[in-house]
């Protein structure tokens, strides 16, 4: 760009401004660069905007200079051939410890707009797709895939494994119901065979176990000119069934076809959240891991703290916090205990059997034994157990001041530091789940976004807002 001309400051002594005076040339850029306190501010907002600004201000009526910004005139001798001037002021957007380049540049917000509308969810048990169906996309699903052929129409009863044959077969017909599908294969109830099956069935169900049984609801071919019939068949086996229906062809039965109008995987049982933009997000409950709640990271006694010198010996020191006046109970505690067990007393803790180790930072039954049960037992309650109950303390401030010392942050066990709660990762959007998509570099993530199409326009908006922000 062509130089213009210049700004010309005469004698600028603005705070801690020397009797300055220089010239600038116009169309550059210039860094203004020094120490701290070297006067950078003072001669770039208070004398070069502050001049410039109130120069700009003065070209408006007095109606509308009260609107705007009244800037002081700097302390300056003269200043020639200044433009009107804007300042663009140095902010920190990061507002907590939870904020990402995902929150900050709200992405992570279009984000979790997306997710309901075009994330698809997988069971993590069987791998298979988990959609909610609806009568009618059940029948299209059933006659694309196979057109004109005959199939039963089931639903699923829980029975207890104890329950007589004839108590059920007399409540299904309470019911209007008299056939059911076993072994792939029908039978009906009403007839001695059917019900030495059914007893079979219960009998061979597994002890503490329910017997799902199919109840044949009817049987229909898969075909466009039976529809009414079809869709009404369907409707009541999920209303029968709680929400599953079961197809099977009748050329192959032993596999029917199961659908939910719900989030749920009929073939393992499992319910599953619906996709509300919360469940996609690490700073609502609903979305966050619930270990860290968000944080992906969680605040531990580090073992390395407490422990720093592993060359010296237990009755050395090697406990750093138990060597002062306040907590030498502890290390008397220490000593008597290894004695019992017979663990050296004298030997680096470096050297001591990975069992000996485990005693002293564990204790006796790890961390899971109440610390009031240890303490009333006389049973040693190790390194951790010491720190477990300082935790309980912490209304003391000398308390958190110690506990800072030999804390440290670690990526969550749960989550490993992802953020969100496992159901969260269950869902995902051209094969992958939110956090991997959080974890693509710039360049991945344009490609991932400029490749998704979809004719949803309520998805349109927010995939636009994301592909302008990346």
């Amino acid at each position: 760009m062509q130089g213009s001309g210049s700004i010309r400051v005469e004698g600028a002594r603005q705070n801690n401004l020397q009797n300055l005076t220089f010239d600038l040339p116009l169309g550059k850029f210039h860094v203004l660069t020094g120490p701290s306190g070297s006067g950078k501010s003072s001669l770039a907002f208070d004398t070069l905007y502050a001049e410039g600004q109130r120069r700009y201000a003065e070209t408006f009526s007095p109606y509308t200079r009260q609107f705007l910004e009244r800037m002081d005139r700097p302390r300056v001798d003269r200043v020639e051939g200044i433009p009107p001037a804007i300042a663009l002021g140095q902010s920190n957007p990061v507002r907590s410890s939870r904020s990402t380049v995902g929150t900050v540049t709200e992405i992570a917000d279009h984000l979790k707009l997306l997710f309901p509308r075009l994330a698809e969810l997988t069971c993590p048990d069987c791998s298979q797709p988990i959609r909610p169906w609806t009568p009618h996309s059940i029948l299209a699903d059933l006659i694309a895939q196979h057109p004109e052929e005959e199939a039963w129409f089931l639903f699923r009863i829980p029975f207890p494994r104890k329950t007589p044959a004839d108590e059920v077969a007399a409540f299904l017909a309470r019911q209007g119901f008299r056939r059911v599908f076993l072994g792939g294969h029908p039978h009906r109830l009403d007839e001695v065979p059917g019900l030495e099956a059914l007893a079979r069935a219960l009998k061979d169900t597994p002890k503490e176990k329910n017997l799902l049984l199919h109840v044949i609801q009817d049987r229909l071919a898969l075909s466009r000119s039976g529809q009414a019939r079809l869709v009404e068949a369907l409707t009541s086996c999920l209303r029968f069934g709680k929400g599953v229906v079961a197809v099977a062809r009748v050329a192959a039965p032993a596999n029917p076809r199961l659908y939910s109008d719900r989030y749920f995987c009929p073939r393992d049982g499992r319910d599953f959240h619906d996709p509300v933009p919360a469940l996609f997000s690490f700073n609502h409950p609903q979305g966050a891991c619930p270990a860290c709640r968000g944080f992906g990271r969680v605040i531990e006694i580090d073992e390395s703290l407490a422990l720093p010198d592993r060359h010296l010996t237990l009755a050395g020191g090697v406990v750093k916090p138990w060597q002062t006046a306040s907590f030498e109970e502890c290390q008397q505690d220490l000593e008597r205990a290894c004695r019992k067990h017979r663990i050296p007393l004298e030997t680096p803790f470096k050297d001591l059997t990975p069992e000996q180790q485990r005693f002293v930072i564990e204790g006796e039954g790890g961390t899971t034994r109440d610390l009031q049960e240890l303490w009333d037992s006389g049973d040693w309650y190790g390194v951790r157990g010491f720190f477990r109950w300082l935790e309980t303390k912490t209304y003391k401030m000398h308390v958190r001041i110690l506990l800072a010392r030999y804390r440290a942050y670690r990526p969550c066990p749960e989550c490993g530091g992802r953020r969100y709660r496992p159901e969260t990762t269950y869902w995902r959007l051209s094969g992958l789940n939110l956090p991997e998509i959080n974890a693509l570099p710039l360049s991945r993530l344009s490609e991932l976004f400029a490749r998704i199409k979809t004719k949803d326009p309520s998805a349109q908006t927010p995939l636009e807002n994301i592909r302008k922000r990346i």
